[in-house]
C-alpha cells in the first residue's frame, strides 16, 4: 500500500502527453487541483515543441501516442535531457515497451487504469527524490558512495519493475496467476532441504522469481491459447527462456541467468534451448524445472485440470533421471510433503 505524501507537489509543473480522452481530463483535474501546473500535449511532436522553450519538472506520458510514440519521446528527452524527470503510463498489454522504458532510466511507470491518488503520491516520491539528488551533489566527498549506490538502486527499480510486470502477465489469464510466486516458495523449500551456501541460494531463489521474464515477449495469443499450439506457435513459446536471459543479462549474476535460460533443459538431453545434458544444466536451472514441473501440474491450464498433488509427486518420481535430476527428486517429494503445500493450492487437492 502506498502511502500519502504531502505537500510536496505544490508549485510544481508537469507536461502530460497522452491522447486517451478519458485519462487526460481525470488526471489534469486531479493534479491541477493539487497545485501543479498542468500543461497538455496530444502528440510527441507538440511536446517537442514545448520542451524547445519552457522548461518542466516532470513528464508524464502515455506510449500509444500518435506520430513517434512515448518510448520513442522518453528517448530523446532522456538523450538531450537526463536529469529530465519522466514516467510512463501504460498497460499490461504494453509489457514490452515497459522493458524498454526501463532501459532507458525513465524514473517511474504507473499502469492504467490510473489510481489518482496512487499518481499524485508517485509524482511526489520522484520530486522528492530529485530535490535529494541535488543535495547529494553539494557533498563532493561522498559523490563516488552516493553514485555507486544509485547506480544499485537503478539495478534494484529494474528488477522491481520486471517483476511488477511479469505480475501483469500472469494476472491477465487466471490460470498462470501467482504462478512465478508458488515456484519460488518451492524452490526455497527445496533450497533448505538441501542445505546449500548462501551465495548460490541467493542466485537460484532470484533466478526462479524471474524465470518467466522471457513471457513478455510472448503474445497474448499464445499464452492463453485454449487448444494445442501450431509448428510456429510452440517454437516461438520455446524461446521466452532465451528472451528472459537477454532482458536480464545486464543486471544479473551468469550464476542467477542460468537458472533463467537453462529452466527446460531435461536430464536426458531433450530440453531446451541448448539440449543440455545431465550436469551440463547449471544446477539453479535444475531446481527450478522441478518446481516449475510441479506447480504446472497441480494448478488449472487451458488445456486441461491440475492434478492432484500426490499424482504430482508420482510423475516427478517418474521423471528422475529422465525429465529431472535424479539426486534433487526425492528431497523435493519430501520437502512438498512434508511441508504441506496444498495450502498454495486449491482447496482439497493434497
Amino acid at each position: 500500500m502506498i502511502t500519502k505524501v504531502k505537500h510536496t507537489t505544490v508549485g510544481r509543473s508537469l507536461l502530460l502527453v497522452d491522447n486517451d480522452e478519458e485519462t487526460r481530463p481525470a488526471v489534469t483535474d486531479h493534479l491541477t487541483s493539487r497545485g501543479i501546473t498542468v500543461s497538455y500535449a496530444e502528440t510527441c511532436e507538440m511536446a517537442l515543441a514545448l520542451l524547445q522553450g519552457q522548461s518542466f519538472d516532470l513528464i508524464l506520458t502515455g506510449i500509444s501516442i500518435p506520430d513517434m510514440g512515448g518510448i520513442e519521446l522518453a528517448r530523446r528527452i532522456k538523450n538531450y535531457m537526463p536529469e529530465q524527470a519522466v514516467i510512463i503510463l501504460t498497460s499490461s498489454s504494453d509489457v514490452k515497451n515497459s522493458i524498454e522504458a526501463m532501459r532507458l532510466n525513465v524514473n517511474d511507470y504507473i499502469l492504467k487504469p490510473v489510481d489518482l491518488d496512487e499518481l499524485e503520491t508517485r509524482i511526489a516520491l520522484v520530486f522528492m527524490k530529485f530535490e535529494n539528488r541535488k543535495k547529494d551533489r553539494s557533498d563532493q566527498f561522498h559523490l563516488v558512495e552516493k553514485v555507486l549506490e544509485q547506480e544499485k538502486k537503478l539495478e534494484d527499480n529494474f528488477l522491481q519493475a520486471v517483476r511488477s510486470l511479469i505480475h501483469a502477465i500472469e494476472a491477465r489469464d487466471r490460470y498462470t496467476k501467482g504462478h512465478s510466486f508458488r515456484v519460488t516458495r518451492l524452490v526455497e523449500a527445496l533450497l533448505r532441504q538441501i542445505d546449500l551456501d548462501a551465495d548460490i541460494l541467493t542466485d537460484v531463489v532470484l533466478a526462479s522469481q524471474l524465470h518467466d521474464t522471457g513471457k513478455l515477449g510472448i503474445s497474448d495469443t499464445i499464452l492463453r491459447k485454449t487448444s494445442g499450439l501450431s509448428r510456429e506457435e510452440f517454437f516461438v513459446m520455446r524461446t521466452h527462456p532465451e528472451v528472459g536471459y537477454h532482458i536480464l543479462k545486464p543486471i544479473l549474476s551468469e550464476s542467477c541467468l542460468g537458472g533463467i535460460l537453462h529452466h527446460h533443459e531435461r536430464w536426458d538431453g531433450k530440453g531446451y534451448p541448448m539440449n543440455l545434458l545431465g550436469e551440463e544444466i547449471p544446477f539453479g536451472a535444475r531446481i527450478i524445472s522441478i518446481a516449475d514441473s510441479f506447480d504446472a501440474m497441480v494448478t488449472d491450464r487451458t488445456y486441461r485440470q491440475a492434478l492432484t498433488i500426490s499424482r504430482a509427486l508420482r510423475e516427478i518420481e517418474k521423471g528422475a533421471g529422465r525429465q529431472f535430476d535424479p539426486k534433487l527428486v526425492q528431497p523435493f517429494v519430501d520437502v512438498v510433503s512434508k511441508n504441506h503445500f496444498s495450502a498454495m493450492y486449491a482447496e482439497g487437492r493434497a
